[in-house]
């Protein structure tokens, strides 16, 4: 199953809050001349996000959100590591954490628009050792 728009653009927001795209404040991070190589040609650097409008406003939108999906949200999309880790940090069971991931796709891509709804069956992927079955 492939990443939805919505996911795609919060891997993008993240790389941006995390600082990994300093172009936002309208600077280029580096000039043209600096991207020589050895041979004299120039390279083109494909992973360097820009932000836009539609970046800016799910910016604006994350605010909105209740502060535990929130919490969620930058913890998944912001912060490095493990998301073990990132449960003890933000102090949730897996569960829920996968729960307000969840909620605010849906929520976001709701108050994004149509290009970036979610399908009506969708969920957050989880690791297979995750789940777990009881018997009754």
């Amino acid at each position: 199953m492939s990443k939805s728009n919505i996911e795609i653009l919060l891997g993008e927001w993240g790389a941006w809050k995390r600082g990994e795209n300093r172009s936002a404040l309208g600077y280029p991070d580096r000039a043209n001349f600096n991207q020589m190589r050895v041979d004299g040609q120039r390279y083109a650097e494909p992973d360097v996000l820009m932000v836009d409008d539609d970046l800016r406003r799910l910016d604006r939108f994350i605010d909105h959100l209740f502060p535990e999906v929130r919490a969620a949200l930058i913890a998944h999309y912001v912060w490095l590591g493990v998301v073990k880790a990132k449960l003890d940090r933000v102090k949730m069971s897996r569960t829920g954490y996968y729960a307000h991931l969840e909620y605010a796709h849906k929520q976001l891509s709701h108050w994004m628009g149509d290009t970036y709804t979610v399908p009506d069956d969708y969920f957050v992927r989880t690791p297979c050792s995750s789940v777990r079955t009881h018997s009754s």
